[in-house]
């Protein structure tokens, strides 16, 4: 394993299909089967923090305006692009 990962760690059993386990071993190489599998349970641990969020903010405030989203979403792409030095579908026009 290239890089450990900070915090305690417990040993537990998981199922998984065999064609899920050998497409995580197949994409997993150095880092290992653990770490990816640790990785990939964060990453869904905080889509459903955000998701609670978004509804929680929802039920006090009314829905979330998508043209907004999308018009701040591609702001936030412009500035990474820009800080990237990539072309943005602006700089393309």
């Amino acid at each position: 394993m290239d890089t450990p990962r900070s915090g305690k760690t417990r040993v537990t059993s998981v199922s998984l299909r065999a064609e899920t386990l050998e497409a995580i071993r197949s994409r997993a190489g150095k880092q290992g089967v653990s770490s990816y599998i640790e990785e990939a349970v964060q990453r869904q641990l905080q889509r459903e923090a955000v998701d609670e969020y978004i509804a929680e903010y929802e039920a006090e405030h009314g829905p979330v305006d998508q043209a907004e989203v999308a018009a701040r979403a591609e702001r936030i792409r412009a500035h990474h692009a820009a800080h990237r030095g990539e072309a943005t579908p602006a700089d393309a026009a």
